[in-house]
């Protein structure tokens, strides 16, 4: 049986056009009304007429208004619709690879606007400072998103993150600073992030903001995971002081024996 193709959705310009049939319609229906009418009336009082007229102007300017109104409207549901059209394709880490740098910052704006951010607007361009996507959390704090869009063999470096550091806060007084890369980071790179307080959005957890979970949720799974990396670190320099003591009991029991 061949699959049936979903109707397509008329465009802004012949919805435009239907808009404009629809007002003329009315306003030749109303003329010709006035043409016939302006027979019988001919033989009545000249305010009749006057009246007519103010009538005429009046439903005219009426029907521009609702003419530009609706194309207003019907421009912003096209514009709603092409754009869920695009997310909806937009499903798998592989097309997102097949993106350019500036629709790349225009997915991660609809992934922040479909958990419920606040102000989205995307400032990406030569002038940006490291802020590609800006905009609100739901309870307000301000978030800062720079997006790099790697080749998945790539990787975001220390270089990359230091330069983001240095403006996040800085410069756009960011409560929130996360950088979403479509590759991994290096370890350096975690690492500087994690001291400076950056949520950091690696290929994996792209995929799992993709697939629904929330940003709320996404910002806790960092979290967690800085969490674990300083328990690492402090149980590694924990474990470290009493091998330097027992390092030094050693010698110390050396040169006694050697004083014998």
């Amino acid at each position: 049986m061949p699959r049936q193709r979903a109707p397509r959705r008329p465009s802004p310009r012949r919805l435009a056009g239907d808009s404009a049939n629809r007002v003329f319609l009315w306003i030749g229906a109303l003329v010709c009304t006035i043409a016939a009418y302006s027979g019988y009336a001919r033989d009545f009082d000249p305010l009749v007429g006057v009246v007519v007229i103010a009538v005429v102007v009046i439903v005219v300017l009426y029907g521009v208004r609702w003419f530009r109104l609706a194309v207003r409207r019907e421009r912003r549901e096209w514009s709603a619709h092409a754009e869920a059209s695009r997310q909806t394709r937009i499903r798998s880490l592989s097309a997102v690879d097949a993106l350019t740098g500036a629709e790349f910052e225009q997915h991660v704006a609809e992934l922040c606007r479909r958990d419920g951010c606040l102000d989205v607007e995307v400032s990406g361009g030569a002038g940006d400072l490291g802020a590609d996507v800006v905009g609100a959390l739901p309870d307000g704090r301000k978030l800062v998103i720079q997006c790099k869009r790697y080749a998945p063999s790539r990787s975001v470096g220390s270089p990359d993150m230091q330069r983001f550091v240095g403006t996040a806060r800085p410069v756009h007084e960011a409560d929130v600073a996360v950088l979403v890369a479509s590759c991994r980071f290096t370890a350096p790179a975690r690492d500087l992030a994690h001291d400076q307080d950056i949520v950091t959005v690696d290929r994996e957890l792209l995929g799992q903001w993709m697939a629904g979970t929330g940003l709320a949720a996404i910002l806790l799974v960092d979290a967690a995971d800085r969490h674990v990396r300083t328990r690492v670190d402090t149980r590694a320099n924990t474990q470290a002081e009493p091998r330097v003591g027992r390092a030094g009991r050693a010698g110390t029991r050396f040169a006694r024996r050697a004083s014998r």
